[in-house]
């Protein structure tokens, strides 16, 4: 439609202009029609309708037609689209070939031969620069689309990851939650069912503690299901070094000697998840205890200063609960947490008999 409106204006201009008016010659309506009619592939072929566009004005001005009417035009905006679609190595040749025929057609309508000259050099330029204007910024949109399009992809990628690390943090918190609480209801349940007729106060403290574990592991259960129903962080609810006092009191409710030497005014500044990675692995160290040594003597010390928070749980030799044999998951799972905060964990036998456990977790420079 374009082309044809600008085929029809320049028409009507040659028609209608005085003094020079083409008048009937059906000749010079049928070459601006060839001049224009490239314009229909000047997005697809433009380098091609800008050159069949300037022939035919050549052919034009060869017939000796002094009234140009929008002629003029159509190479000099097929230039501009060589210019916004081609590198400019070629849109300088096109710019060279057009500057020769904008003289001559200047020429031919009675201009000045400096103006003609202006013409010839400043319309081709202008076109130029313009074009080579849309070309950059077509080529930056382009640029544009594909970091747009990697910049998706990665994010995709950052949610996958940041999705598998939250499963993966959650299925270590229900293995420690579960392991450590059922392993003290299976040793619980056991001194219960050995003392049950001989010593009835202390089968009814088991089941105490039992109960209490119990419901302890509901509790932890109902907050991890909280976690999973909403965005938000644990908060006030997550665990902390400042529980462990609670733990090693329950702890020696199942029988288990266990001392805690750690001063809670120097972990109370530590963040929360770091906290939570050094208690659940203390919670692990003695349901291992537990499990491989029976009521073992164990002693839990934490330590901080500048620049790391140090967890040691040790135990002497002793006896395996009967029927409260692991997995293996239990260091692997604290490994994994020491990992998350770029700390260290080892696991061995002590000199003279028993286990130990230390973590080693940095906590950077303050300030």
């Amino acid at each position: 439609m374009i082309t044809i409106a600008m085929v029809v204006i320049s028409w009507l201009v040659g028609r209608q202009y005085s003094p020079t008016s083409w008048g009937p010659d059906p000749l010079a309506y049928v070459l601006t029609a060839l001049i224009f009619l490239p314009f229909v592939a000047r997005t697809r072929a433009p380098v091609v309708a800008f050159a069949a566009s300037t022939s035919m004005l050549l052919v034009f001005l060869a017939f000796g037609y002094t009234q140009i009417a929008f002629n003029f035009w159509a190479p000099a905006l097929l230039l501009y689209t060589v210019a916004s679609l081609r590198p400019p190595r070629i849109t300088g040749a096109c710019a060279g070939a057009l500057m020769p025929v904008l003289f001559w057609a200047a020429l031919v309508s009675n201009v000045a031969w400096y103006v003609a000259v202006a013409e010839a050099v400043l319309i081709p330029l202008t076109a130029w620069m313009l074009g080579n204007v849309g070309r950059q910024l077509g080529l930056r949109n382009e640029q544009l689309a594909v970091l747009t399009e990697q910049l998706r992809i990665e994010q995709e990628l950052r949610t996958e990851q940041a999705v598998t690390e939250e499963r993966l943090r959650i299925a270590r918190e229900l293995h420690d939650v579960v392991a450590h609480h059922m392993s003290v209801i299976a040793v619980q349940t056991g001194v219960a069912g050995y003392v049950f007729d001989d010593d009835p106060p202390t089968a009814r403290a088991a089941v105490d503690t039992i109960a209490t574990t119990s419901r302890e592991a509901l509790a932890e259960m109902r907050r991890l299901l909280m976690l999973l129903r909403t965005d938000d962080e644990p908060g006030d609810t997550a665990l902390s070094l400042a529980h462990l006092p609670e733990l090693t009191d329950r702890m020696r409710t199942t029988g288990l000697p266990v001392t805690l030497d750690m001063d809670p005014a120097d972990t109370d500044d530590l963040p929360s998840g770091l906290q939570l990675c050094a208690y659940r692995v203390v919670q692990e160290a003695l349901t291992n205890v537990i499990k491989h040594a029976g009521f073992a003597a164990t002693e839990v010390r934490v330590r901080r200063d500048a620049e790391q928070l140090t967890v040691r749980v040790a135990n002497d030799k002793g006896t395996p609960s009967p029927g409260a044999e692991g997995t293996g998951h239990g260091l692997i799972n604290m490994r994994e947490r020491a990992a998350l905060y770029r700390g260290s964990l080892s696991a061995g036998e002590r000199t003279g008999g028993g286990f130990v456990v230390e973590l080693t977790l940095p906590i950077g420079v303050p300030g």
